[in-house]
Parts: structure tokens; sequence; C-alpha cells
């Protein structure tokens, strides 16, 4: 037998050993499947069994319980219904007992409330009465304190009238001594001046002194420091004294804002200062005043020259600072400035 013969044949063999492995292995495999499935039968019936019992069992439990509560139910319901109507009795007791307590309290509450008023009125009735009397008290001695007070006030004017007085006088005899003194100086001037221009040619005639009597003076009362102006000379009637006149030239007096106290008088030698040309004086105090108002504007562009004008402080330190830096008189910036406001209100 060939090789391949035995190769086929042993193949033969091992199907054939195969087939009935399988077909023994399946059979069991079925046996043991029925066995199962009858296993699994009996537990089933086993189960369905024992769940009816237990079902039966459960239904007979929830029928007690079903009558276990009903009858707990109706022991409820007639417990509630005692506690209800016993309780319905005790509040009804308590309302009443309320009541009776309530109308007492109302009645001890309306005698105290009566007792309380007319402890009241008499307490307001007096206290009504003490004030009373307290303010009659208090309105006389506040009747006493302002008589005093108006006493004491009209004595105070009464001695301030007294001192201001005899002030005025004082102020008036200073005056008029400064006034003599400076008529006195004058005077010496133009005859110094008259002596040194014209020699001993031409007479000097003294002019007379004029001054203020002192009733006037203390009766006039005192002007303010822009206001003051040194009295103009008397003319006297010869022609020495127009030369005089227009020699004379005054020194430049700055405005004093606030009143100084009197001073002695003190006799100061008075420089002979040369005229000085009048025909460009309006012309630099023009120049001036326009520079001043331009200087104010560039602070205040609204601000106007009558605006200016009108100002009183403005006004004394415009005279004040042109009198001092022009070396002019503070009326001829006065003048300048009553003119530009005559030109304004014009055109």
């Amino acid at each position: 037998m060939s090789l391949q013969e035995q190769w086929v044949v042993a193949r033969n063999r091992r199907a054939a050993q195969n087939q009935s492995l399988l077909s023994r292995s399946r059979q069991q495999r079925v046996e043991r499947h029925q066995n199962l499935m009858a296993e699994l039968g009996r537990q089933r019936q086993q189960r369905q069994q024992a769940i009816q019992q237990q079902a039966e069992q459960i239904r007979g439990h929830l029928r007690k319980l079903q009558q276990d509560r009903a009858v707990q139910r109706a022991l409820d319901e007639y417990t509630r219904l005692e506690i209800a109507t016993q309780r319905a009795k005790s509040v009804a007791e308590f309302l009443s007992c309320l009541e009776r307590e309530r109308a007492a309290q109302s009645e001890a509450s309306q005698q105290q409330l009566q007792a309380f008023r007319a402890n009241l009125t008499s307490d307001v009735e007096g206290l009504l009465s003490t004030f009373a009397q307290a303010r009659q008290v208090m309105a006389s001695t506040t009747q006493q304190a302002r008589q005093a007070v108006c006493a004491d006030l009209q004595q105070r004017v009464q001695a301030l009238r007294q001192h201001a007085r005899q002030e005025l006088a004082q102020v008036a005899q200073e005056r008029q001594t400064q006034a003599q003194a400076l008529q006195r100086a004058l005077t010496a001037f133009r005859v110094a001046l008259h002596e040194q221009v014209w020699g001993n040619g031409i007479p000097f005639l003294t002019p007379e002194l004029e001054v203020e009597p002192e009733a006037s003076v203390a009766a006039a009362p005192p002007q303010p420091a822009d206001e003051i102006r040194e009295p103009a000379p008397a003319p006297a009637p010869n022609s020495t004294t127009a030369v005089e006149a227009e020699v004379e030239v005054e020194a430049p007096v700055a405005p004093d804002p606030s009143p100084q106290p009197p001073v002695a008088p003190v006799m100061p030698a008075i420089p002979v200062v040369p005229p000085a040309p009048v025909a460009e004086e309006p012309g630099r105090i023009l120049t001036y005043v326009n520079e001043y108002v331009e200087a104010l504007q560039a602070q205040n562009p609204d601000l106007t020259l009558l605006q200016v004008i009108g100002n009183r402080e403005q006004v004394r330190d415009l005279l004040a600072r042109g009198a001092v830096e022009l070396g002019v008189d503070p009326s001829e910036i006065l003048a300048t400035l009553r003119r530009m406001v005559s030109e304004t209100v014009a055109v």
C-alpha cells in the first residue's frame, strides 16, 4: 500500500472518529438540555406556587389591615368629635371668662382715666397759673433791665456826643491854626518871590488872612479825604499878585483813601518848581487814562469807560497813580475824566 493511500485511510478513520465523538457529545448536550429544562419547569412551578401562596397571604393581610384601619378610623373620628366638642366648650368658657375680665378691666380703666383726667386738669391749671405768675415776674424784670439798658445807652450817647463835640472843636482849632500857618508861609513865599523877581522897585501888598470862624468850622461835617482841597489864595488888586499867581505851582498831592489823624502844622520849605507846559498836559493825561482803562479791560473785557469812572475806588486809584506818575494835580485828571464822560455821552 502506498503512502498516499495510507494517508487517505488514516484521514477517513479520523473523520469517522470525529463524527462519532460529535454525535455522542451532541446527544449528551441534548440530554443535559432536556434535564435542565425539566428542572427549570419544576422550579417554575414551585415558584408559581410560592408566589400564589404569598399573594394569598398578602391579600389576607391587606384585608385584615383594611378592616383594622376602618375600625381605627371610626375610633379616631369618634375621638376627634369628642375632643372638638370638649374644645368648643372650653373655648366658650374661656371667651366668657375673657369677656367678664375685659368688662371689669374696662370699668377699672374708665375709673382710672377719669381720675387721671381730673388730676391732669388740676395740674395743668396749677402749671398755667405758675407760668402766668413767672411770666409777669419775668416781664417786670425784663422791663426794668431794658429801662436800665436804655438809661445806660442814653448816658453813653450823651458822653459820646460830648466827646465828639470836643474832638470836632479841637480839630477845628487845629485846622484854623494850620490854615493861619500855611497862610503866613504863603505870604512869606510871595514876598520872597517878589523880591527875587522885581526887587524893591514895586511895593508888595500883603493880602489879609482869611480864616473861617470857629462856629462854622465846628458845625461843618467832616469831609472825605478825596474831597479835601487846599484853599486857593485870595487874588490881590494889583498886577504883581497876578504875576505871582502865574509863577506859583502846586506840588502833586495824591488823594488819601482813608482820613488821617490831625498832625501838628509843620513849616516845610516850599521849593520853587518851574512851570510845566500847559498845552501838553491834557494829551498826557488822556493817554494815561486810556492806558489805565485798557489795562483794566485786559482783565475784564466787558468793562467800559463809564463803568471805570462810575467806580469810586478805581477813580481814586487812577487819581493817585496819575498824580504820582505824571506829576500833575489830581483835579486836572478829574477834569479830563469829566470831559471824556461828556464826550462819550454826547456821542
